[in-house]
């Protein structure tokens, strides 16, 4: 009787623990995720690139602090004028998403995403240079991302972005894309994250592509 006592008590513990744990990490993230939502200058958003490393460092099983810390570069590389900068800090995104295809993904989709946001930076560095390659690596993720979660307004807002930025006699303009920016305002409309810190951004971006 002893010896089951002294078992459940070790579940028990064990169980606490790992509650104890969760609760820890969700308001690391939680505290994280609300500073990257008032980092203004690329500064601020460094320190929370940094702290989102940290927190991955110390919760090796969670993909969402690599995720964020890929997004804070992404981010820092479009604040940035010089060419060779912005792949400088494209190039830390993709050395993070490269961590998370070493990890278990529950949103694999919002990879994919991520993954054609940073091909979409590459090409607005130099986009007669870099059309050919970038383009359709572009769109592969936004197809994948699409094929995995049909509901994802991260995949149409890029799309959307995509078109509407690309020059009009390359297919792309205002005109163009307002399918696309009418169907990303629909998803984004009905969209509900699937935890407390799960990606939601985008919605954002969607304000400057004014469809007509």
């Amino acid at each position: 009787m002893k010896k089951l006592i002294f078992i459940i008590g070790l579940f028990v513990a064990s169980f606490t623990s790992k509650a104890t744990d969760n609760e820890r990490f969700m308001q690391a993230m939680g505290q994280t995720l609300m500073e990257l939502g008032k980092a203004k200058d690329v500064t601020a958003l460094q320190e929370v690139a940094n702290k989102f490393e940290r927190i991955a460092s110390s919760e090796t099983t969670e993909w969402l602090p690599n995720y964020y810390a890929a997004l804070c570069y992404n981010i820092i590389a479009q604040k940035q004028k010089e060419g060779s900068e912005k792949d400088k800090y494209l190039d830390k995104t993709d050395s993070f998403i490269e961590k998370l295809s070493k990890q278990n993904v529950t949103n694999q989709d919002e990879v994919e995403a991520l993954k054609a946001q940073n091909y979409m930076m590459r090409i607005s560095v130099d986009g007669q240079a870099r059309w050919m390659k970038y383009s359709s690596a572009f769109e592969g993720a936004i197809t994948k991302a699409k094929e995995i979660n049909p509901e994802n307004p991260r995949a149409y807002m890029l799309k959307a972005q995509m078109v509407y930025y690309t020059p009009a006699q390359f297919g792309g303009g205002p005109e163009k894309a307002c399918p696309e920016v009418q169907e990303a305002n629909a998803k984004f409309t009905n969209f509900k994250p699937t935890s407390p810190i799960a990606p939601a951004w985008g919605a954002e971006q969607m304000k400057g592509m004014v469809c007509k």
